[in-house]
């Protein structure tokens, strides 16, 4: 298992997770980012403040980015 962080960029501010968790591999990961993702922008429409140049990133146990999701607007 190894430990994946999932922070969320917005513009040039990063809010990071300090907990991550443990999944089996990247793919994995980035479907647990999409999961996030959907769920943020769900809450963001339900608000009426639909996000722009803002993405959750993945980060391994290193705190390195292995992968961004950006969150988009869907038409």
């Amino acid at each position: 298992m190894n430990r994946y962080f999932f922070n969320f960029r917005h513009g040039d501010e990063i809010v990071r997770d300090c907990l991550g968790m443990y999944l089996h591999d990247l793919e994995e990961a980035r479907d647990e980012a999409i999961r996030t993702r959907n769920d943020l922008m769900a809450v963001a429409e339900l608000a009426g403040e639909l996000p722009c140049d803002c993405e959750v990133q993945v980060a391994d146990a290193s705190g390195e980015p292995v992968l961004t999701i950006p969150l988009q607007t869907r038409h």
